[in-house]
């Protein structure tokens, strides 16, 4: 298992573990139109947790924090960086301009940051826990905020990626605003191959990886995922119940998009199942 470069600087300056007991769960997607917020209405439906649903999706904030920790090494920052006491003491006799607050400071930050953005709201409306449901997010990401809550708890959906982007396409969708954009199936397909390969490295049995395509299923045992995220019960009802988040009904794909899906994703999507869009969606 590959350690992080920020879990090397929390032991190159001996920080102590993150507490538990908090039992976030974090819900990662393979892109949009994939099933997510059926899968996030089922894990709400226990009543414990609030799982909020892209929150702020655009500001992209959790990969901004991801990217602000890959910094942290056990080389940097150096003992420089964080001076004796005297220093403190007059500090404009000291060379300071490259002062920086302790380590536990910044990891401290970092939590400070999910805890004000989510925990506290998801408590103030008197859930004991809290979640998020998230579609641009990677492993890479997850292994962030696993850092910050040890005992969180990852859901992994995947769904195949023809009837996807076949759900998606016409409409406008942002990984990165206001520039980056996904307006090809191209570009659909290497995103879902960007964050579906990244969840197939996670080294660890606290993520679960589900196909929505086995999740609609009136057989599929909704069990698993309430034990995974440690809840006392789930209610089917979601799965009878369709809230539709948009109108706009699934357009068919043409054969050149049903081939640069295959080009770019297929090997994975094969390995997953899929073989290509399901009847009538090309």
């Amino acid at each position: 298992m590959t350690t992080r470069s920020w879990q090397r600087f929390a032991t190159r300056w001996g920080l102590e573990p993150r507490p538990t007991g908090a039992r976030p769960v974090f819900l990662l997607a393979s892109g949009w139109r994939c099933g997510s917020t059926l899968l996030q209405r089922l894990v709400c439906s226990s009543g414990e947790l609030l799982m909020w649903g892209e929150p702020y999706g655009r500001a992209n904030l959790v990969p901004a924090l991801t990217r602000a920790a890959m910094v942290l090494r056990e080389d940097w920052p150096g003992p420089g960086h964080y001076p004796a006491d005297h220093v403190f003491e007059q500090p404009a006799e000291h060379w300071i301009a490259n002062l920086f607050p302790p380590p536990a400071a910044m990891v401290q930050g970092y939590a400070a940051m999910i805890d004000a953005w989510l925990a506290e709201p998801a408590r103030a409306r008197g859930f004991e826990r809290f979640g998020m449901k998230e579609v641009r997010l990677q492993a890479m990401d997850a292994a962030f905020l696993e850092w910050l809550y040890p005992d969180a708890r990852f859901l992994f959906l995947v769904r195949n990626p023809w009837d996807a982007w076949s759900s998606c396409k016409g409409a406008t969708w942002y990984i990165q605003w206001p520039n980056q954009k996904v307006t090809t199936a191209a570009e659909f397909a290497a995103l879902w191959l960007r964050i579906v390969k990244s969840f197939t490295t996670w080294p660890t049995d606290n993520a679960m990886l589900v196909r929505y395509e086995d999740l609609v299923k009136p057989s599929f045992d909704l069990e698993q995922v309430r034990q995974h995220c440690l809840l006392d019960a789930l209610d089917p009802a979601p799965r009878d119940k369709v809230i539709r988040g948009m109108a706009k009904p699934p357009i068919p794909l043409d054969p050149a998009e049903v081939a640069q899906i295959r080009q770019i994703a297929g090997g994975l999507a094969e390995a997953l199942g899929y073989t290509g869009p399901s009847p009538g969606r090309s």
